[in-house]
């Protein structure tokens, strides 16, 4: 009976510790293709390109959701691109500059390059979360 009852006390916090995260992507300029997205944990894995998890949305109207569950509260960044022409790849033009719609957490912006870690973090915390990005 104790057993049981730790255990029932152990599963009833477990939920409370873990968060979820819901992105709404909007401004999307096609309905086509599919938004490419990946949620990192810290800001060397925001600079390796190394992400905690990531998602391939099929985009049917201007707006898209997406959803990750089962995340440890704490700090997150977001980057996502509109895959257009549904090749996997973030088409950049002759000098390297994205020539498909993206977007950072905190609709941050770069100079030169993506956005800085320090621009788009945010805190997740246990529980429901939601953010929004505006297509670039």
């Amino acid at each position: 009976m104790m057993t049981a009852l730790i255990l029932a006390a152990s599963l009833g916090t477990a939920p409370a510790e873990a968060a979820s995260l819901i992105v709404h992507v909007e401004g999307l300029p096609e309905a086509r293709g599919a938004v490419m997205m990946a949620v990192f944990a810290s800001s060397e894995s925001w600079d390796d390109g190394d992400p905690v998890a990531g998602s391939r949305v099929a985009v049917r109207s201007d707006a898209v959701t997406v959803s990750f569950d089962a995340l440890p509260a704490g700090a997150y960044a977001i980057r996502m691109y509109h895959d257009v022409d549904g090749d996997g790849e973030l088409d950049v033009n002759l000098m390297g500059i994205p020539s498909e719609p993206f977007a950072f957490s905190n609709n941050a912006r770069g100079r030169f390059g993506p956005a800085s870690w320090a621009d788009a973090v945010f805190q997740l915390v246990p529980g429901e979360n939601t953010h929004t990005l505006n297509v670039q």
